[in-house]
């Protein structure tokens, strides 16, 4: 329970424009109304999904982390300060740079989070690749590359060129052909992303179902997890629709993972699991909570223990084979976002005929939608989630690719933190940083 014996806690939401974000308001709202957290949301969209929610108790426009990480960082701590809160919980990208400052911030609020070096061993797609190569730990066979000389000596068509750092797939390019590789080459060229310093791996794709296992820790312990298969792919390699599922191989490598890491906090990590070997083939590590309504639906809170953990209170470690038996019970759970699917398919291209007949088989329950919960429209929950399938179905109709485009680009440039951002948040100095908390309105100058 993420409750103590005076009061409510106090939750302190670092964006609200994430589904992760939503989601894992669904999560806390899981429990008896005198025991219910208190959540605010920090987000710079005036229009972000938690703003329309009946269970926070207000949104803070706050500036953009990646874009001014100095003045949100200022803006943070004053938020911090006068609002006795007592867990902060970044649900997206905010990991990557709240991590840098952990150790500063946690004197102040509960916050779970790793230190700095494994959260840029698991937020590094190159740096994932090579953990998972020191554990033997299955994954597509992968290539690091830092020149335009490299990636084009190793690519064997298909196959993937990731980015270091990228969000919900941003910087992640499926090259078929030569042709396609020069563009993306131009492309990586055009941003310096190849002068030899920054890391970008090419990859073969890899084999079965495209799966997710998302899990919290403890000082490396594990302490919950759950897995689930994806039932469609929507845009940036997305899972709108899933099917909770069991895969006792995974239990054992996630918790492999993060002991040799030392994780805290929560994580997910993608994978493609071929049933007929039992065998997954990791492709990459997302540091933060993800999207937890099939989790929650299936028994497993991983928003209330990533609080309790935030707040210290000693959680008993999991082992693989007890949440393989836990899994074992609640596979199956069908369950779906309708929007994001609608976003998906006129991404694509769908027509407005065609967008139709998707509400239709969303409100008759037909077709992927049967048997299935929505994981962000709830009304019985929260009576606000039906304004923003309203207002994004409103824009897709009127113009169905060009609204979708609009809305995957604002929504990812909200929270993502991409490769030309990750040097601005690792020079934000941690003398400056810890001088902010010595007085509430008397900031520090930053050096020059």
């Amino acid at each position: 329970m993420i409750t103590n014996q005076t009061k409510r806690s106090r939750i302190l939401f670092t964006e609200g424009t994430s589904l992760s974000a939503r989601q894992s308001l669904y999560a806390l709202a899981h429990q008896d109304a005198d025991e219910r957290p208190i959540v605010d949301v920090l987000d710079p969209a005036p229009l972000c999904q938690c703003r329309f929610s009946g269970l926070i108790r207000k949104w803070v426009r706050c500036p953009h982390y990646a874009k001014d990480p100095e003045a949100f960082l200022e803006f943070l701590v004053h938020q911090i300060q006068d609002g006795d809160y007592d867990v902060l919980l970044p649900t997206h990208e905010q990991v990557y740079l709240l991590s840098r400052f952990e150790d500063l911030i946690s004197p102040h609020v509960g916050l779970a989070l790793p230190h700095f070096d494994s959260m840029d061993r698991l937020q590094n797609k190159a740096d994932f690749m090579q953990l998972l190569a020191e554990l033997d730990l299955p994954h597509p066979r992968s290539s690091l590359v830092t020149t335009r000389e490299q990636l084009e000596s190793v690519c064997e068509f298909p196959c993937y060129v990731k980015l270091g750092h990228s969000t919900a797939g941003s910087g992640v390019f499926r090259v078929e052909n030569n042709a396609a590789l020069q563009r993306v080459a131009d492309q990586m060229d055009r941003d310096g992303l190849l002068d030899g310093r920054c890391r970008s791996i090419v990859q073969q794709p890899a084999v079965g179902v495209q799966s997710t296992v998302q899990a919290v820790f403890t000082r490396g312990e594990l302490v919950a997890a759950h897995l689930f298969e994806a039932r469609a792919i929507g845009v940036g390699g997305m899972s709108p629709a899933r099917v909770s599922a069991n895969h006792p191989v995974v239990f054992q490598h996630v918790a492999e993972i993060g002991r040799a890491v030392q994780w805290h906090g929560s994580v997910f990590i993608d994978y493609f699991y071929d049933a007929d070997n039992d065998r997954p083939e990791y492709i990459e590590a997302n540091p933060r909570i993800g999207e937890t309504v099939n989790a929650s639906l299936c028994g497993v809170n991983l928003v209330r223990c990533l609080a309790d953990v935030s707040m210290g209170i000693q959680l008993a470690p999991s082992s693989p084979t007890s949440l393989a038996e836990r899994a074992a019970t609640a596979t199956g759970k069908r369950t779906q976002s309708f929007y994001m699917i609608a976003i998906s398919k006129a991404h694509e291209g769908a027509s407005r005929v065609e967008l139709l007949r998707e509400l239709w088989a969303w409100v008759s329950g037909r077709g992927l939608y049967r048997d299935s919960e929505d994981e962000l429209t709830r009304p019985r929950e929260d009576l606000w989630s039906v304004l923003p399938v309203f207002w994004i179905l409103a824009q897709l109709f009127w113009s169905p690719q060009k609204s979708s485009q609009r809305i995957v680009r604002a929504t990812v440039e909200n929270y993502s933190v991409p490769e030309s951002a990750v040097r601005r948040l690792k020079a934000v100095p941690r003398q400056w940083f810890a001088k902010l908390w010595e007085s509430k309105r008397s900031m520090p100058e930053l050096p020059s």
